[in-house]
């Protein structure tokens, strides 16, 4: 795991503070994820992607892209990895008798949970992970500027990428929406990869398409309704025949 941070450093040591506007420097704390020991003994490894966090590491204190940027001049990026890392590890609450407590408001979290139980795998087993790296006040980068957008977009992807490549995952679920999400997964995928091939798109619900040897679906995020809910259940069950058909 000790490779997978010291990735994760240098991506964000090459962050430079003249490509991010620190007038108004509302980031939230990176979003780094780890795996748990059971995703590397799960026989079926799947990656559940959201859009990004809602005030990750913020109420901590140990949010702004600031703190970053200052790491990076005084050369300890690894601590705000460590940061990162540490409250990751703390996403999925445990009871007193060590089992992940599955009752949640988070409708993004609720459809987590029901991947892992269809599926017949442990919370624990799936890997959550977000688009952007960051998010701003709160919510999504997509309005920040053009210029300031593409930078933390581009970031995003090379961390996201870094994750894919180390956790090798057999399904991918982008749980994000599509405006303004459809494009970066291409890029994400064309730059970083040897690109992607349609399986099946069904306009603005869902979009299944195979990256490598995985198998990647983008859907809306799990709060939406208005028919989305009958994608989510076709998605589950697409990942429960790609996983038969590797037993």
């Amino acid at each position: 795991m000790h490779a997978l941070l010291d990735q994760y450093a240098h991506i964000l040591g090459r962050m430079k503070r003249e490509d991010f506007s620190m007038a108004d420097d509302r980031y939230s704390g990176v979003f780094l994820p780890v795996a748990f020991a059971d995703y590397w003994t799960s026989n079926f490894r799947i990656m559940h992607v959201g859009r990004e966090t809602a005030g990750w590491n913020t109420r901590t204190g140990l949010n702004k892209l600031e703190r970053i940027l200052a790491a990076n001049e005084a050369n300890a990026t690894r601590k705000i990895v460590d940061e990162a890392v540490a409250r990751y590890r703390k996403h999925l609450p445990r009871q007193p008798d060590g089992k992940v407590v599955t009752t949640t408001s988070s409708r993004f979290k609720q459809y987590y949970f029901r991947i892992a139980k269809e599926l017949d795998l442990t919370p624990t087993s799936l890997i959550y992970a977000n688009l952007f790296a960051w998010d701003y006040a709160g919510k999504s980068p997509l309005e920040r500027t053009p210029d300031e957008l593409a930078a933390v977009s581009q970031v995003s992807l090379e961390l996201l990428a870094t994750q894919i490549r180390w956790f090798k995952p057999d399904a991918i679920v982008f749980s994000t929406g599509r405006t303004g999400i459809d494009n970066r997964l291409k890029q994400l995928f064309e730059t970083h990869f040897d690109g992607y091939q349609t399986v099946n798109r069904e306009p603005g619900k869902l979009w299944e398409f195979k990256a490598k040897e995985m198998t990647c679906f983008r859907i809306a995020h799990p709060r939406a309704l208005r028919g989305h809910q009958q994608y989510r259940a076709d998605v589950i069950r697409r990942l429960k025949d790609i996983c038969t058909s590797r037993s």
